[in-house]
């Protein structure tokens, strides 16, 4: 009996000892555990603020997106008006291009017509100058001629009374509306 009381006090003794032993490494472990914990929420309180932080850039990137999309949008609708714009402007374009064509084709004939219209007036105005030239001539030979006539009339005047009746006929051949004028008037 005292053997087995020596052997369960010295079991009681390897127990204690390793009964100690687990509760320093229990205390170990809650130690490190308690440590962990502290860590873990550390770390999750870190990990909440980057969330947080991610979020709030998620957020503020959707709110950058939104507006980049209505820009966007409204982007795209100016490109439409100006896309028509365009459209309109190359319609115009392209009529201001053929009318300006007809202008130029009808300039062109203008062009024709007022050469055609400058030579016809040289023409007209050496034809003048021709006729004028041609009158003056007429008109100094008429002269010229009324001048022979005149003197022929005196000469014959001086020769007298007796040859008046030649006299009268020459001036009716010199002046034959007068001799007319007369005759239709006796």
């Amino acid at each position: 009996m005292l053997e087995e009381l020596q052997r369960l006090q010295a079991h009681i003794g390897v127990l204690k000892t390793r009964i100690e032993h687990f509760e320093s490494e229990n205390n170990a472990l809650i130690h490190d555990k308690a440590n962990g914990d502290e860590q873990h929420h550390a770390q999750i309180v870190h990990k909440n603020g980057i969330i947080t932080q991610k979020q709030e850039e998620i957020d503020l990137l959707t709110e950058q997106l939104s507006t980049l999309q209505n820009q966007f949008q409204q982007l795209n609708s100016d490109a439409t008006a100006l896309a028509e714009r365009y459209g309109r402007l190359e319609k115009s374009s392209t009529d201001l291009k053929n009318r300006f064509q007809e202008i130029l084709a009808e300039r062109n004939e203008l062009r024709v017509v007022k050469e055609k219209l400058q030579n016809e007036q040289r023409r007209s105005q050496q034809d003048i100058h021709d006729l004028q030239q041609e009158r003056e001539r007429l008109r100094q030979k008429n002269e010229h001629a009324r001048a022979k006539v005149e003197t022929i009339i005196q000469r014959l005047a001086i020769l007298g009374t007796t040859q008046d009746h030649h006299a009268q006929e020459i001036q009716q051949l010199a002046h034959p509306t007068e001799a007319n004028n007369e005759e239709a008037e006796s």
